[in-house]
């Protein structure tokens, strides 16, 4: 399974779960995605859609670069964010406070 597909089901829970619904639409922020030589892909996150939709949104939060499988471990739990981010393994532009999040809610989908 890709990454991609891993946060699709994440987005899927949170349109279940009421509870990881708020905590998605409270971030109320985009987050574009590049993924190896692949298109990139956006998640939205806000009170009027949870979704991952192809290509790069404009004005989102921050850009997350890395490999599908750095970013599959990360969301997994295997890979502390932080020490993929010190390494180089992963690049982040924009409002890293907010993409650190991400991990959280990644966190409350697997329960």
């Amino acid at each position: 399974m890709s990454f991609r597909e891993d946060l699709v089901k994440i987005v899927g829970a949170g349109k279940e779960n009421p509870e990881l619904r708020d905590s998605m639409q409270k971030l109320n922020k985009s987050f574009v995605f590049r993924v190896g030589s692949e298109q990139p892909f956006t998640l939205v996150l806000n009170t009027e859609k949870l979704d991952v939709i192809d290509g790069e949104l404009p004005g989102s939060s921050a850009t997350i670069s890395a490999s599908d499988d750095v970013l599959s471990a990360i969301f997994s739990g295997s890979l502390d964010p932080i020490k993929a981010f010190m390494s180089g393994q992963m690049k982040v532009t924009g409002d890293v406070f907010s993409a650190q999040k991400l991990t959280e809610i990644a966190k409350k989908a697997r329960k």
